[in-house]
């Protein structure tokens, strides 16, 4: 789990109980937490969502990955990457954290390109943010397209997609970040024009769950003139059914699906977006040494 599509240097984030204080190479420094600043240039949108169970667990637990910082002219060390863990550490009574510290940053640019390569790294952006990101390297500094992609790793038909996505209305664009919807589903309301024809097939996606495929063969009927079909929707899920899958959401704090199979059996998925996120899961389902084996590991 931890080695999976990590960057250089980065499976030693995964190591923060061996921090020292002196921060000898590839070990994390334990610095005090009024040392550290917020991102200016966070790619983060929601850094509260789930901070006071993030606090208990540190509390409980301690940080399982260190906060990557970049030193500033003053001496304070600015957030790249772990905002949110500097934030519930606060909550939690902390009085240092376990960083690694980037090289200096040059430019406000670099700050935000940095930023985001760790958290996409760490795969702690939805597309939305990723896209948001994307655009701000492109019309705030002044990057091509190409640029962005050779920087982040990705294809520049994947800063493309991403990007396009900005390009739907706010409804829409949270539904992706909810992962109510895919951003595969959200690029082919893409191919209409127009918001009523967009919110039309929006809703047919949401109320008969069509899959992806189903979404773009209703969008290019639309597109070319025709009418949208009405697919077979998915079997309706019974009350108490529903019921049980949104209280586990409210118990647990991460989205919940509980999928029924006519055998009488079925299967139940947790999702969980961050490190962080499954740490906090685990201390609710009393896992904690099985999950920290597994972080460290």
């Amino acid at each position: 789990m931890a080695s999976r599509k990590l960057g250089k240097g980065l499976n030693s984030l995964l190591s923060a109980h061996h921090a020292s204080e002196g921060g000898e190479m590839g070990a994390p420094l334990w610095l005090g937490i009024e040392q550290l600043t917020a991102n200016s240039q966070q790619p983060r949108q929601n850094l509260e969502k789930g901070l006071d169970r993030l606090a208990e667990s540190i509390r409980r637990h301690g940080i399982m990955q260190p906060i990557i910082v970049t030193q500033k002219p003053d001496g304070q060390y600015q957030i790249l990457a772990g905002e949110r863990r500097w934030r519930a550490s606060q909550l939690a009574g902390l009085k240092k954290v376990p960083v690694i510290v980037r090289a200096a940053v040059r430019s406000e640019a670099e700050r935000l390109e940095l930023a985001l390569i760790e958290n996409i790294q760490r795969e702690d952006l939805d597309p939305i943010e990723r896209a948001l990101a994307c655009h701000r390297l492109i019309k705030e500094h002044g990057l091509t397209q190409e640029q962005v992609a050779e920087r982040l790793g990705y294809e520049r038909s994947t800063v493309a997609n991403l990007v396009r996505l900005l390009e739907l209305p706010g409804p829409i664009q949270e539904a992706v970040s909810r992962e109510t919807i895919s951003a595969g589903h959200a690029r082919a309301l893409l191919r209409l024009n127009g918001l009523e024809s967009q919110e039309a097939v929006f809703q047919q996606v949401l109320h008969d769950g069509l899959s992806v495929r189903a979404a773009e063969a209703t969008c290019k009927r639309v597109a070319t003139g025709g009418g949208a079909v009405r697919h077979q929707a998915r079997p309706k899920k019974p009350a108490w059914a529903l019921e049980f899958q949104e209280k586990l959401q409210r118990r647990l704090g991460v989205k919940s699906e509980l999928t029924l199979r006519r055998n009488g059996g079925g299967r139940l998925v947790l999702h969980f977006s961050t490190m962080d996120d499954l740490d906090a899961l685990s201390q609710r389902l009393e896992l904690e040494d099985e999950s920290s084996e597994l972080l460290q590991g």
